[in-house]
């Protein structure tokens, strides 16, 4: 909560944390604090990359909110009709929660203008999403542009905080291996969210897991409808579903505190992903397992995946370990950093710095 006071302050802040630890309350108080104080509607933008996560974000908004006077936020996303989420912009509201496709969609319309905005909020900033660039043009200040670019195209290194306990990594997979896990009777705590790579993998996966286990089990991705995907959501937090299949979409910001165990059935690309995914699982100090499957066509990872999951006392099978890929790719890495110039500035360096210095000065 440290970036809290910071935001009160109003200043600008690129803040990241574990996931599950409370970033989205963090921002969230200053964001309301500050527009309850501005005479401007309305007075604060928050973007977000899903429909799911915003919903959420208002959710949360609206239960901070209680008893705040003239305190109302819109909710603006694809999936749901457009005429009511207009109706509702035009009642001085002074939160905007958006995903930033449908808010670029009303703002080439003209039905809203957004001079009035103060505070602006980009969550997940850490994930592409060149409409936001679209939106930022939109903002008539040279220097607010300017900075909002800088925050944007920041190289920013993540620091995330790794907790949860992989209890699995195999080289390969049997076809029995995830509906094992869910006959386990010391793994199965349902509800259960196993994600695939694809919406064709989540409902095949589905409906097999009900033929084989009869758990209750449902597919979750992109193609269905908003409200299809909301009662699947809901379903899951209640304790409706046993199971629920998803592709990456219900793997970001989601805080599914209900979910004890978070099966990747494919191995995400990416080590960002990676580690959203599994930290739908130990959310707010909750404990909770996590258990991967990984094979050769995530080899790229190999290494990645051993230095993320070694630290956390969780033990690697040694198929993994002793892999070729993992140690071509860790020796890579060491010949990197060993040619890598080193950033900190010693006696033994000092003289070398300094003649680099002015040689990159000389040819400019």
């Amino acid at each position: 909560m440290q970036m809290t006071p910071v935001g009160l302050l109003g200043r600008d802040i690129l803040a990241s944390a574990d996931t599950g630890s409370g970033k989205t309350a963090a921002f969230l108080l200053p964001v309301i604090m500050r527009a309850l104080l501005e005479g401007t509607c309305p007075s604060a933008l928050i973007l977000t990359p899903t429909r799911e996560l915003a919903i959420q974000i208002e959710r949360q908004a609206k239960e901070l909110m209680k008893g705040l006077p003239r305190m109302k936020t819109v909710l603006l996303v694809g999936g749901l009709p457009l005429p009511p989420q207009l109706h509702r912009l035009r009642q001085h509201v002074k939160v905007v929660i958006a995903t930033p496709g449908r808010l670029l969609d009303i703002m080439k319309q003209s039905s809203v203008q957004l001079r009035g905005v103060k505070i602006a909020v980009v969550d997940e900033r850490n994930r592409p999403c060149p409409h936001v660039r679209q939106i930022v043009l939109w903002v008539e200040e040279p220097a607010k542009k300017k900075k909002l670019f800088e925050i944007l195209n920041a190289d920013t290194m993540l620091k995330m905080g790794f907790q949860q306990q992989v209890l699995d990594i195999l080289e390969h997979v049997p076809h029995d291996s995830s509906s094992s896990c869910l006959k386990d009777k010391k793994l199965f705590q349902p509800p259960v969210l196993v994600f695939v790579d694809c919406r064709l993998g989540a409902d095949l996966l589905s409906e097999a897991v009900q033929k084989v286990t009869g758990l209750r089990s449902v597919s979750m991705h992109s193609e269905k409808p908003q409200a299809e995907r909301r009662s699947i959501l809901e379903g899951l937090l209640d304790g409706v579903h046993e199971v629920v299949v998803s592709t990456g979409v219900l793997g970001r910001g989601l805080d599914l505190v209900s979910v004890r165990l978070v099966v990747n059935f494919d191995m995400p690309s990416s080590m960002d992903e990676y580690v959203h995914q599994v930290g739908r699982v130990g959310r707010l100090g909750q404990k909770g397992t996590a258990i991967t499957f990984i094979n050769d066509n995530s080899k790229q990872l190999f290494w990645d995946v051993a230095k993320r999951v070694k630290p956390t006392g969780s033990l690697l099978p040694p198929q993994l370990l002793n892999s070729p890929y993992l140690r071509d790719q860790q020796r890579r890495e060491q010949q990197g950093d060993r040619q890598a110039p080193n950033p900190l500035v010693t006696g033994a360096n000092l003289m070398d710095i300094i003649r680099r210095h002015d040689k990159s000065t000389a040819q400019k």
